[in-house]
């Protein structure tokens, strides 16, 4: 067997489902310490990341597509950060505006996510029927960021 007829077979379809439950898993269990036994939170994983096998094939097309969706938003945010923290933006008392607004942020985060998982296919692999065109989609968006813009500006301060 070749590296190529690994690499195009279905062996990575397989593959990283069951990998990435597995580090989901036992990084949660290990996180909480939640059985004493260091042993068991591994057995516990390793089964977790087999009941996962039958249902590859459908997560794999799902899973590329949000890793790729997550890449490009990782790398604007990272340009984003470099450029505020390039311009040297503070808010009060020198902080940097993620000290100082860290649930905004955090809020912004949470949101991106969610329309890279909806992008990536997340909604019908739960079998939720969502039928709206790209279109329609992009021009809520943008209404929503233009709302979002006025309200911004039109806010008092209150100070």
């Amino acid at each position: 067997m070749s590296i190529g007829e690994v690499i195009t077979g279905e062996f990575f379809i397989y593959l990283f489902p069951w990998m990435l439950t597995l580090a989901i898993v036992f990084g949660i269990l290990e996180h909480y310490k939640m059985p004493k036994s260091e042993s068991a939170r591994a057995v516990i994983s390793l089964v977790a990341a087999f009941l996962v096998l039958p249902l590859a094939p459908s997560l794999a097309g799902f899973l590329t597509g949000m890793v790729k969706g997550l890449v490009v938003v990782g790398v604007g945010i990272l340009v984003a950060l470099i450029f505020v923290e390039l311009l040297g933006y503070k808010v009060g008392g020198g902080q940097s505006i993620f000290e100082k607004h860290p649930l905004g942020f955090g809020v912004v985060m949470i949101l991106i996510a969610i329309m890279v998982f909806v992008g990536a296919g997340g909604l019908e692999l739960l079998n939720f029927e969502f039928n709206m065109s790209g279109d329609i989609m992009a021009a809520l968006f943008f209404l929503a960021a233009m709302t979002l813009g006025v309200w911004w500006m039109t806010s008092s301060k209150g100070d």
